[in-house]
């Protein structure tokens, strides 16, 4: 009897201490969970790049599938943090200007004018692609309407570009604008570029810019004939043939200049490949160069004599004696 009471102690005694534990051990695991929440609490953080990350990755996706920035908004002060870092240190790269000085040439289908931006890139450049398409007499559109490189009609030789490009850009013109041919040079081609190699980049490259800023003119060509020191003489008498550009003159003179001055000699070196000023090109209201423009689209003239005359003017247009 005495050995059963103790073995109902033994069990009564282990009930309790189980009962005992299990208390302890389940308020241990709400202390824990307790704890775990009050973290959580404490590093929002945590759960919100989780969010940037899962919303970095929408965004990707909507990029992706065409979607766009503009609907995203950022949602956190992380983001908007990183953004305004990105920006702050994010450097800047200026935009070149461009040169302050441009080449004007107008060029037939067959020239070849890509050296012109492989050995002139220190040059802005307006190369006018001639329309040998067009008949002379279909077309009397003002230059300012044409918007394209492109001369209106193939009349009038390199004059046509010369003033299409002064008309179509005389508010907004480099401070330097050389007026050539398309040849890059060599001899027979370019023998009235006078230099060893006959090459107009040679030219360009030597070019004196501050006198060209000072005087406002130019001739590319510094060896006088032919040119000088009398080639056209509107009167001469007994008139001779074959000198058309002399026959044309005086009637050429009135039309352009509206007065009667014909000068008796008119002299430079050929052959209409010259460097100008803005300002100089300026002194001359836009309406000047417009009607010049206009006669040389209008006149019956061929082309060789209409180009010819202007050859012989140019150096006059922009404030130069006629010899």
């Amino acid at each position: 009897m005495l050995r059963s009471c103790r073995r109902l102690d033994f069990i009564v005694v282990a009930v309790f201490v189980l009962c005992a534990w299990f208390l302890f051990d389940a308020h241990f695991n709400d202390i824990q969970d307790e704890s775990v929440k009050a973290s959580a609490a404490e590093k929002p953080w945590r759960h919100d790049a989780t969010k940037v990350e899962e919303e970095q990755k929408t965004l990707e996706q909507e990029i992706v599938h065409g979607g766009t920035e503009e609907n995203v908004l950022p949602t956190s002060t992380t983001t908007q943090h990183q953004s305004t870092l990105t920006q702050s240190t994010a450097v800047a790269t200026p935009s070149p200007s461009l040169p302050d000085r441009v080449v004007v040439m107008a060029k037939l289908p067959e020239d070849d004018t890509d050296w012109v931006h492989t050995d002139l890139q220190d040059w802005q450049s307006a190369i006018y692609n001639i329309d040998t398409e067009t008949p002379h007499n279909t077309s009397t559109l003002d230059p300012l309407t044409n918007s394209t490189l492109r001369t209106l009609r193939n009349k009038g030789m390199e004059a046509n570009a010369y003033l299409a490009y002064i008309v179509q850009n005389y508010h907004n013109l480099p401070s330097t604008i050389a007026f050539i041919h398309p040849h890059k040079d060599g001899y027979p081609l370019a023998w009235h570029t006078d230099n060893s190699e006959h090459s107009n980049v040679v030219s360009l490259q030597n070019l004196n810019i501050n006198f060209i800023q000072s005087n406002g003119y130019a001739n590319l060509r510094c060896v006088p004939d032919p040119g000088c020191p009398h080639e056209v003489m509107p009167f001469r008498d007994p008139p001779e043939d074959h000198r058309t550009i002399e026959a044309a003159m005086p009637d050429a003179w009135r039309d352009l200049f509206n007065n009667n001055d014909v000068p008796h000699i008119l002299a430079t070196p050929c052959c209409a490949q010259f460097a100008v000023s803005s300002e100089q090109v300026q002194k001359r209201p836009l309406d000047e160069y417009k009607r010049y423009y206009t006669w040389l689209m209008e006149t019956p003239l061929k082309d060789e004599t209409s180009g010819r005359v202007f050859e012989y003017l140019w150096h006059i247009l922009f404030g130069q004696d006629p010899v």
